[in-house]
């Protein structure tokens, strides 16, 4: 079984990826370390950006964009959708939003509410297109 559909397994419920023989301490330690070792090349990109650290350097707009980017790319806000070539299209489109609005020079409030704005219409627009997806398999 790869790797990907083990996690996906585990994420599915411990218990059954348990009985189904996966070594369940095993695929969370390997997904621990490959979160941590990201979030780090992730700090490391950061604080050269913005030449300097601090305990509030990942908040606001860089939150924002984040969680923006994810749902925009087909994560769900429930869990267990999505997958790593849509959200780097997600953060392609957010990106492209915020660069636009930097160019234009648009004031930081208005860039929250606009980003905002295109979180919200992805999220109203992914509740009814997860309930109609899980209706088909249902039916």
């Amino acid at each position: 079984m790869s790797r990907a559909r083990q996690v996906y397994a585990l994420g599915g419920g411990v218990e059954a990826a348990r009985r189904a023989g996966l070594s369940v301490t095993r695929v969370q330690t390997a997904v621990l370390a490959v979160s941590g070792t990201t979030a780090a090349v992730g700090g490391l990109f950061l604080a050269s950006r913005l030449t300097s650290v601090g305990q509030n350097s990942g908040t606001g707009v860089l939150l924002l964009n984040a969680i923006a980017a994810a749902v925009i790319g087909g994560a769900s806000l429930f869990g267990g959708q999505g997958t790593t070539w849509n959200a780097v299209l997600g953060i392609l489109v957010i990106q492209s939003i915020s660069s636009g609005m930097a160019i234009t020079d648009t004031p930081a409030a208005i860039q929250f509410i606009i980003t905002g704005g295109v979180l919200f219409a992805a999220v109203v627009i992914d509740a009814p297109a997860r309930r109609s997806q899980e209706a088909h398999r249902r039916a």
